[in-house]
C-alpha cells in the first residue's frame, strides 16, 4: 500500500488511490452510526471503539502544518516559500544577502550570470568541435548557471506581486478621480443652464392669449347681428373663433423663438 502511494504521487499522471472504493452509501451509513455510538459511550464513560479500516479512509485529515508534501512529482514545503540554493544541494553563483543590509544588486548579478552563460555556451560549441566527449562539464556548468538565473527572478516576485498591485490601485484612484471631475463639469453645466431659465423672458409665448383691442370690433357685430337671427349668430361666432393672426402677433413669437435660440433650447 506505501510503495504504491509513493509510486502514484512521484507519477506525473497519478492513478486513483485505491480507498475511493471504500466511498459508498453504506460506508457512509456505517460511520454515521459508529460515530452515534461512539459519543453515547463517551457519554456513558466506556471504552471507545476502533474504527474499521473501511471506514477510516471516510474521515478527512486535518491539514498539514509543517514538513513537505509531493503533488505530480514536485515536493511543497509547508508553509510554502522559495527554498533556498543551499537547501537544494546546488552550487550558488551570486552572493547571499547578510540580515544586517540588503546590499546584493539582483540586476547586476542577472547581467553578470547572462554573460557568463553565453561564454559558457561558446565554450561548450568550441568542444564539441574539438573534443565531443567532453560536452557533460560544460552543460552542468549551463545548468547551474540557468538555476541561478531563475532563482534570482523568483526572488523579484514578492516585488513585482506589490509593483502590479500599486499599479492596479493607481489606475483605480486616476478613474474615479477622472469621473469625478466629469460630473463636477456636468453639474456645472447644469447649473448654467437652470441659471439662464431663470432670467429666460419667452416674450410672452408661454401665456395664454388675450384677447386683443382687434378682438372688440368682431365681438360688437357678433353681438348686434344676434338680433338678426340663429344663422346670423352663428356666422358671426365662427368668424370671431377663426380670426387671423396681426402682425404684432407675428413679432412677438419671431422674437420668443430667437430668444429661445439664444438660450440654448
Amino acid at each position: 500500500m506505501a510503495d504504491e502511494q509513493q509510486r502514484n504521487t512521484a507519477s506525473a499522471f497519478p492513478t486513483p488511490p485505491t480507498f475511493y472504493t471504500h466511498f459508498t452509501p453504506a460506508n457512509q451509513e456505517k460511520l454515521k452510526e459508529f460515530q452515534a455510538a461512539a459519543a453515547k459511550d463517551a457519554d456513558e464513560g466506556n471504552a471507545s471503539r476502533e474504527l474499521p479500516d473501511e471506514l477510516v479512509c471516510l474521515i478527512p485529515p486535518k491539514p498539514p502544518t509543517e514538513g513537505q508534501y509531493r503533488s505530480f512529482g514536485d515536493t511543497w514545503n509547508i508553509p510554502d516559500r522559495l527554498p533556498t540554493l543551499k537547501e537544494l544541494n546546488i552550487p550558488q553563483l551570486f552572493p547571499e544577502p547578510s540580515d544586517e543590509s540588503y546590499n546584493v544588486d539582483r540586476a547586476q548579478e542577472l547581467r553578470r550570470l547572462c554573460k557568463s552563460l553565453l561564454l559558457n555556451y561558446l565554450e561548450l560549441v568550441g568542444i564539441m568541435g574539438v573534443s565531443p566527449a567532453e560536452f557533460e562539464e560544460k552543460v552542468y556548468h549551463l545548468r547551474i548557471h540557468l538555476i541561478n538565473i531563475h532563482q534570482l527572478i523568483n526572488e523579484y516576485r514578492p516585488h513585482q506581486a506589490r509593483e502590479t498591485l500599486i499599479a492596479m490601485m493607481e489606475e483605480q484612484l486616476e478613474k474615479s478621480r477622472q469621473e469625478t471631475e466629469d460630473n463636477r463639469k456636468a453639474c456645472g453645466k447644469i447649473r448654467e443652464l437652470m441659471g439662464s431659465l431663470g432670467s429666460f423672458d419667452a416674450g410672452g409665448l408661454l401665456t395664454p392669449t388675450t384677447v386683443t383691442n382687434n378682438d372688440a370690433p368682431a365681438t360688437a357685430n357678433a353681438t348686434a347681428n344676434a338680433t338678426t337671427g340663429a344663422n346670423g349668430a352663428a356666422a358671426n361666432g365662427v368668424e370671431t373663433k377663426t380670426k387671423t393672426k396681426t402682425v404684432g402677433d407675428e413679432q412677438r413669437d419671431r422674437a420668443s423663438w430667437e430668444a429661445l435660440q439664444q438660450a440654448g433650447l
